[in-house]
């Protein structure tokens, strides 16, 4: 019963949630509100997928939101070098890369994932300056320009081609996590990375394939931004980006200690962090009561966590 309450709780608090706002605003279950919903929170659906995956397996990253600025920057540089379809895949590799750096820094050294992923943020937010010289870059040719930007902002089925490639994103990487042998290890190594190593699971491997598939996200993230903007700026994600996706993940009931979880979780974290906004903002709440609620709601959920875990011990 306990690790129901901890599994489906999240449930519960969305739906909960819905329903109020349901009956508090009548232009809340419009199609058109849903779709907004969806879009805003594109990019943290993305991001809290592999944030997902990375606190499974016993390991923050913090350095998404640079990762995500940097290849967004390298999105623009690579349009204009090579062209847009191989500008796009540099863009995301380019994210690739910098996720495998961090994860064989961080691995190889034995630092904490929190404090080497911070030092990253910092590094790769250096990077983007470099790349960007300081400034803003612009994809050149205006039909590439406009090409991507047709494909994130154009509408298909009333959602936009970011949201379908959020959603897309997502379904991937839960499914990969729920259902292939690497996501049994990625549960293996963050239950407890001794016992996987002694087991003959390479750990090592493991989690610098989940900083790579961080890394990834956030080089997606970065197309998505130069596609919807034509530019790529050093102030794209700021940091709080990083910080929103492991808060969704925790409320939505990944414990941040390892081991469980599941990325349907984080998703649904996401979007109550979006409906809490989205309400307030309906019914004319001053959104300055967000950060509290959204404060008083992952302290809650970590607390909840520990209540769990002693009562499971």
């Amino acid at each position: 019963m306990i690790e129901r309450i901890r599994n489906y709780g999240i449930v519960g608090v969305f739906g909960l949630l819905f329903v109020v706002l349901a009956f508090t605003s009548p232009s809340f279950l419009s199609l058109q509100n849903g779709a907004n919903i969806l879009d805003q929170s594109s990019v943290l659906l993305i991001l809290a997928a592999t944030t997902t995956v990375c606190i499974i397996a016993g390991i923050f990253d913090l350095s998404i939101a640079a990762v995500a600025t940097a290849s967004a920057i390298m999105t623009v540089n690579a349009i204009n070098a090579v062209g847009l379809v191989g500008g796009v895949i540099l863009g995301v590799l380019f994210g690739a890369l910098l996720g495998l750096i961090t994860g064989v820094a961080i691995t190889k050294t034995n630092v904490n994932s929190f404090i080497g992923t911070l030092a990253a943020s910092f590094t790769y937010r250096g990077l983007g300056l470099i790349l960007a010289a300081g400034g803003l870059v612009t994809i050149e040719n205006e039909q590439s320009a406009q090409t991507l930007r047709d494909v994130m902002e154009g509408k298909y089925l009333g959602l936009k081609g970011a949201v379908w490639i959020a959603i897309g994103f997502v379904i991937l990487v839960g499914v990969v996590l729920a259902y292939t042998v690497w996501g049994k290890k990625v549960y293996a190594v963050g239950g407890n990375w001794q016992a996987a190593r002694l087991a003959g699971i390479r750990s090592n491997r493991v989690l610098i394939s989940c900083y790579v598939l961080s890394g990834i996200g956030a080089g997606v993230a970065g197309v998505i931004y130069a596609g919807r903007y034509g530019t790529g700026a050093t102030n794209a994600y700021p940091d709080s980006y990083a910080f929103t996706a492991i808060a969704a993940t925790v409320v939505g009931g990944v414990s941040i200690f390892g081991g469980s979880g599941a990325v349907w979780r984080g998703t649904l974290g996401i979007l109550t962090f979006a409906l809490i906004g989205n309400g307030l903002n309906l019914l004319g709440v001053d959104t300055t009561y967000q950060q509290t609620i959204l404060g008083l709601l992952i302290f809650a959920a970590v607390a909840a966590d520990q209540v769990f875990r002693r009562k499971s011990a």
